[in-house]
């Protein structure tokens, strides 16, 4: 029987005629508190699983694609005067008489696509190796010859290049945004020989 009449259904026993003194009830870990861990512990789950994901999405792993190193084709497949679109590396391989070039694909002047145009008239710089082609942008008419020099246009430079390394006959390029190399003017000299 209990002693005293509020204890009962609405009010809990007193706790300190039954043994579970103070000391008792400062060692059970409160049901508020693990609700509390247990949510902050599930969003720092979710929010490293998510951050794990976007960093593998965005972090170039692929060879043979933009970004990383692409395998451009066999030396003996270009002559002197070809250009070839390489399109997983978003670049142009041309072939002049000192060597190779792979131009990157991106206008310096707002970025767009310049396209290679074979049946145009070829400009100054390569009428010496080429009857026809250059590189022409669609966006403000920025004209660029084999080696990526700018001939007519608002563009402010040549076009951006990528490394290129010859080995046992084939060609690869270092692609990415990272790896473009600007220069003021496209000179002849930073041809890679075959």
């Amino acid at each position: 029987m209990a002693s005293n009449p509020t204890e009962g259904l609405f009010y809990p026993a007193d706790r300190t005629r039954t043994g579970a003194g103070p000391a008792a009830r400062l060692k059970q870990i409160p049901r508020r508190l693990v609700f509390r861990w247990a949510g902050w512990g599930a969003l720092l789950a979710i929010l490293a699983q998510s951050s794990t994901g976007f960093l593998e999405f965005f972090t170039p792993k692929k060879i043979g694609a933009f970004g990383g190193l692409v395998n451009a084709g066999n030396v003996s497949e270009i002559q002197v005067g070809d250009v070839k679109m390489v399109r997983e590396g978003k670049f142009y391989l041309s072939r002049v008489p000192e060597g190779f070039f792979a131009l990157w694909w991106k206008c310096p002047h707002l970025g767009c696509t310049v396209p290679w145009r074979p049946d145009d008239p070829v400009m100054e710089g390569d009428s010496g190796f080429a009857s026809k082609g250059r590189f022409n942008c669609p966006c403000h008419g920025s004209i660029y010859n084999r080696y990526g020099q700018i001939l007519q246009g608002p563009a402010p430079r040549p076009m951006d290049r990528f490394p290129v390394d010859v080995r046992d006959g084939k060609i690869f390029v270092s692609t990415g945004p990272d790896k473009a190399i600007s220069r003021a003017r496209a000179a002849p000299e930073d041809a890679v020989k075959a």
